[in-house]
């Protein structure tokens, strides 16, 4: 039995407390058994530590989830031989990649590049170039469910180079798309064009004036990101 004032145990049938002498029979209450000092501590730390793991968790999954949002929203830089490629403002030209796009057909391509407006859009050096026109048709396309890569093209002697786009047809094979707008911003600036090395670059167009595009020099080489 336990002396119902200190809590200490006594011998079955005692009248008086071994401990502190207090009457065994004065109260009927239970002692309240008090958690020892090393055991409560014990059980704090390892609710803390519980705590500790389990917000790491969450953080982490939450990096994660956000490193991958960005990704999908920002899209991947174009970088080539080391070198990150970059739009008219200096900011890195950014690829949106559309796991579910597919090949299309040469007149699936040619009804998307008609009701694109990229090709509307004005030429200029100081906001929007051959690099940035690229760049929004290829993130439009894969946007419309179409799989299009970007092209970086150098020529010979020129050390400014080039972009453009291409696509593989399902009827056609290989197309090459170069939807560099002029600077009037006129429109049907949307262009094919024979792509290799050591070829003159020529675009032709594909709804205007097949007349209205000249040639841009030689390829010395050129870079496909998918």
């Amino acid at each position: 039995m336990f002396c119902t004032r200190c809590g200490k145990p006594n011998r079955d049938g005692a009248n008086y407390c071994t401990y502190c002498g207090a009457n065994m029979h004065d109260g009927t209450t239970s002692p309240t058994v008090t958690p020892q000092p090393g055991i409560a501590r014990a059980l704090w730390i390892a609710g803390i530590a519980a705590f500790v793991v389990f917000l790491g968790m969450v953080v982490g999954v939450s990096v994660c989830t956000w490193a991958l949002y960005q990704e999908d929203v920002d899209g991947e830089h174009v970088v080539v031989d080391g070198m990150t490629i970059v739009g008219a403002d200096g900011n890195p030209i950014r690829l949106i990649q559309n796991p579910d796009a597919r090949d299309p057909s040469w007149s699936q391509l040619r009804q998307f590049l008609y009701n694109d407006r990229t090709d509307r859009i004005r030429y200029d050096d100081d906001s929007f170039v051959c690099a940035d026109f690229a760049e929004l048709l290829h993130n439009n396309a894969e946007k419309a469910g179409i799989r299009a890569g970007y092209v970086v093209i150098e020529f010979a002697g020129d050390s400014n180079g080039h972009a453009c786009n291409v696509f593989h047809t399902t009827d056609r094979g290989t197309i090459y798309v170069d939807d560099t707008g002029d600077s009037d911003g006129g429109g049907d600036a949307d262009k094919t064009v024979d792509l290799a090395v050591g070829e003159d670059y020529c675009p032709v167009s594909i709804f205007g004036n097949r007349d209205r595009w000249s040639c841009m020099g030689i390829v010395s080489d050129f870079d496909v990101i998918w």
